[in-house]
């Protein structure tokens, strides 16, 4: 009959617990966080006068609403980064940062996001729906989107655009990409701030 034997157990149980303790200590966080950010210091464009504009809806690709970057590998596939997130979502981001990108370039204009209170009397309402925006293999970015301006009153349409804007990131780094992203936003702004100023202008 086997008799059982604590010696030789021990060992093993010592070995059990060393391995246990490998694979339960805690591991460090390799995350990295990135932001999307507005130009510091764009061109501006004249407006004549003082005008409240509504921004939003924005509309974001539902496989961007995500921490982890986007980067598109092939038309049909995108990979997720492992350790690259933004810091906030995503659409808040892109929203705050094309809220200071038109008010930059349009002084006289006063941003409200949407929704605004129904006292709120906008003159006119942005409203942007992204097909693309993300990184583009290691190296480049894409912003596609189609955008329209609103009568803020009769909710009218009086101008739709599609837009489409890449930038390089240089160095192929996460920070180049966020970077590239960033002047992605820039140009679209610029485009929409043009609109604007243009409708501003024309006789009613």
């Amino acid at each position: 009959m086997n008799r059982f034997r604590p010696s030789s157990v021990l060992p093993i149980a010592i070995a059990a617990l060393a391995a246990g303790c490998s694979i339960l200590s805690p591991r460090p966080d390799r995350a990295r966080f990135y932001l999307l950010t507005a130009d510091a210091a764009p061109a501006p464009i004249a407006s004549p006068a003082a005008l409240a504009l509504g921004l939003g809806p924005i509309k974001l690709p539902g496989y961007l609403d995500q921490a982890q970057i986007v980067t598109r590998i092939a038309p049909n596939r995108i990979e997720l980064s492992p350790a690259d997130r933004w810091a906030e979502s995503l659409d808040a981001n892109v929203r705050d940062v094309l809220a200071r990108e038109l008010a930059s370039r349009l002084p006289n204009a006063q941003i409200v996001n949407f929704p605004w209170y129904p006292t709120v009397h906008v003159r006119y309402q942005i409203e942007v729906d992204f097909e693309r925006f993300e990184r583009t293999g290691a190296d480049s970015t894409e912003l596609a989107a189609r955008w329209t301006i609103r009568d803020g009153q009769s909710r009218q349409i009086l101008m739709t655009r599609d837009a489409r804007f890449a930038a390089a990131a240089a160095n192929g780094s996460m920070e180049a990409a966020a970077a590239a992203l960033s002047a992605d936003l820039e140009d679209l702004a610029n485009q929409i701030a043009t609109a604007i100023a243009q409708l501003d202008a024309s006789p009613s």
